[in-house]
């Protein structure tokens, strides 16, 4: 699904965000990307949804290496990949609704449909009563809740996070992570990108620790529980 071969990354002519990074995740894979803030998930995130080319090496995505597509190729592949960002990306013309329903009406599902699914996600995240809002009229909560609704309507291949529950209370949080975990279930595989080593214990998944522009990848901890609905 995805594979990076000796990717680097700096801005201009300043150091290395990311240095040396090799790794690969099968499809129908979770895991973490753990790193401080400044440490470069972000960038890394970037690359891989073609956001960003890197400074040099090799970046692969569903089996396709990326340098060798054309506009078109980047766009389609783009429709398969999922983001959440950290500063949400919302259209602020258009409602929370109009906004989650973009992936659907993008790739041709009939109105009436795509407004069922659309509705009964952003019920289920709690957000029943701000379908017809305007972004600029939700907290940063909410709207970060916009935002990963999005990112998971279509059902994507990919679903990359930018610490998807920042700003968020410890019940959403929960509630996010366990709609990511039912994501993966369905087959997409799942990256996502937080600070926060005690959070990221909670949960039976592999780890991929960015320090100081390299990564290396850390098993699930035994001891960690899986998150389950009944906890919510």
């Amino acid at each position: 699904m995805v594979r990076l071969e000796n990717v680097s990354l700096h801005y201009g002519q300043g150091p290395d965000i990311l240095s040396g990074v090799s790794f690969r995740l099968e499809p129908g894979s979770f895991h973490f990307l753990l790193g401080a803030s400044g440490a470069g998930k972000s960038s890394l995130l970037k690359c891989l949804y073609l956001g960003q080319q890197p400074s040099s090496g090799r970046i692969s995505l569903f089996g396709r290496d990326v340098s060798t597509l054309t506009r078109e190729d980047r766009a389609l592949m783009r429709r398969r990949i999922g983001v959440v960002f950290q500063d949400f990306h919302l259209i602020d013309h258009l409602t929370a609704l109009q906004n989650v329903a973009l992936p659907l009406t993008v790739s041709g599902e009939p109105e009436a449909k795509a407004q069922e699914k659309v509705r009964e996600l952003l019920t289920w995240v709690g957000l029943a009563d701000c379908m017809d809002a305007y972004p600029p009229t939700l907290s940063g909560g909410q709207q970060q809740r916009v935002a990963i609704a999005r990112a998971v309507i279509g059902r994507p291949s990919l679903l990359l996070a930018d610490e998807p529950t920042g700003n968020v209370d410890d019940r959403i949080a929960m509630r996010l992570l366990f709609l990511f975990q039912e994501l993966h279930r369905t087959g997409t595989t799942v990256l996502i990108a937080t600070h926060s080593e005690a959070f990221m214990r909670r949960f039976k998944q592999p780890c991929l620790r960015l320090e100081a522009g390299h990564i290396a990848m850390e098993p699930a901890q035994p001891e960690t529980a899986a998150l389950r609905d009944d906890r919510l």
